[in-house]
């Protein structure tokens, strides 16, 4: 029925896991191949194992389902304030930058996650608080009488009745810090007795004039040093290191319902906005852009060395503890579908994409091009469907920040 009507909603997703027939891979890859954004996957093989170290019951964690973009609960069973809050992680690192000036790149590490430990601690707190105000102003019965346990405790879901209880933070911007600290250890810290090691005060003020007059600085950064989403190891091991800081530190910690905190990787369409909020970044990203989209994608138009060099990176992240959740966007270019061989390929793609342990990847499948046709001339494409994050949605009815936004995502092949 998707593949014929090609709704924006509902939002359709899939489950695959290391057994999943090829029939059936090559049959969501049609899917996937009519251009609506759907189905979204999600991995089995690194979901469960997330779910059952947060506490979930094996049964109730095989039965996992999606809560609205790709948020995971337990049907019936679960309370899990999956959206509490968004965590802007490069605004982190511009707090951190402009405290002091930092003699090593060690030194800026400790101070960074020193503000980690800080903000996520005050993140918490407000979460709680809006939790307390909820039980206390806004019980929800009829939602209580269809979740399992409230009954049988006498309690409000609101007030700790769910089986199981979670609130559900979710860290934005993550490739844009990698990236970022990247570029600090190798252009500043890493480069002494150089002549090409640029003054950490001097890079400061460059970022505080947006790059104004340092045009080929900014190329360098961008076309010159590898970043994530390109099996780089270097990088990539920023991306592990700092996920697994920012999870930990959000599991540490209780709601008010008698549950745990647990951490998500994702944005909905939130990295649009919270970049409006964080000046020029280290990664050559300028004043005021958008941050990476999905939570698990690379930058926009960064990731260059082909689409397993994107499951490859993103494999390093710490998924195991995302258990509220993660996203990963990849664009292709429909050419893929083409041809005798092209949805074996694609199914063998998606066999890949269960093989590196994701937790989550979903599709735009459409050329720039089009996407630019249809920005000019509206009335003509009223009927595009894309991705834009956990949702898919008429392309002409976006606003244009979030049509720029799919546009500059990599046009991949196969």
């Amino acid at each position: 029925a998707q593949a014929d009507l090609l709704l924006p909603q509902p939002n359709l997703s899939v489950r695959l896991h290391s057994k999943s027939p090829r029939r059936f891979l090559e049959a969501v890859s049609y899917v996937i191949s009519r251009g609506s954004g759907m189905p979204q996957l999600f991995n089995d093989e690194i979901i469960i194992p997330a779910l059952l170290n947060r506490g979930i019951e094996v049964e109730d964690a095989r039965n996992y389902a999606i809560i609205g973009c790709v948020e995971l609960g337990i049907p019936g069973k679960s309370l899990g304030l999956s959206d509490a809050a968004l965590f802007n992680m490069p605004r982190l690192l511009e707090l951190t930058m402009y405290e002091k000036r930092y003699k090593s790149f060690n030194d800026l590490s400790r101070a960074l996650y020193m503000n980690l430990k800080k903000y996520v601690k005050l993140m918490v707190e407000g979460c709680n608080v809006v939790d307390k105000a909820h039980a206390t102003m806004l019980p929800t019965p009829f939602l209580s009488s269809v979740i399992s346990n409230c009954f049988e405790k006498g309690l409000d879901v609101s007030q700790g009745g769910a089986y199981y209880n979670f609130t559900g933070p979710q860290a934005v911007g993550i490739a844009n810090l990698v990236d970022s600290l990247y570029t600090l250890k190798e252009l500043v810290f890493d480069k002494s007795g150089c002549e090409n090691r640029l003054d950490y005060q001097d890079f400061c003020r460059i970022l505080m004039e947006d790059f104004s007059g340092n045009e080929m600085l900014r190329h360098r950064i961008l076309n010159r040093l590898p970043k994530y989403g390109n099996n780089d190891p270097e990088v990539d091991h920023f991306a592990h290191e700092w996920s697994r800081k920012y999870n930990m530190e959000v599991e540490k910690y209780r709601n008010p319902r008698g549950g745990r905190f647990q951490p998500g990787l994702y944005t909905v369409s939130a990295h649009v906005p919270l970049g409006m909020n964080v000046g020029a970044t280290p990664d050559g990203r300028k004043s005021f852009e958008p941050l990476a989209d999905g939570g698990l994608s690379p930058m926009r138009g960064r990731d260059v060395k082909g689409p397993i060099a994107v499951l490859q990176s993103v494999s390093k992240v710490d998924q195991i503890r995302a258990s509220n959740g993660a996203l990963l966007n990849l664009k292709f270019h429909p050419s893929v579908f083409e041809g005798d061989e092209g949805y074996s390929k694609f199914s063998q793609f998606l066999r890949g994409f269960v093989d590196y342990k994701n937790i989550h990847v979903q599709f735009n499948i459409v050329s720039a091009d089009v996407l630019r046709k249809a920005q000019k001339n509206p009335d003509a494409y009223r009927d595009l469907v894309v991705r834009v994050a956990g949702y898919s949605a008429f392309f002409v009815e976006l606003n244009e920040a979030l049509q720029e936004d799919i546009i500059e995502r990599t046009e991949h092949g196969i």
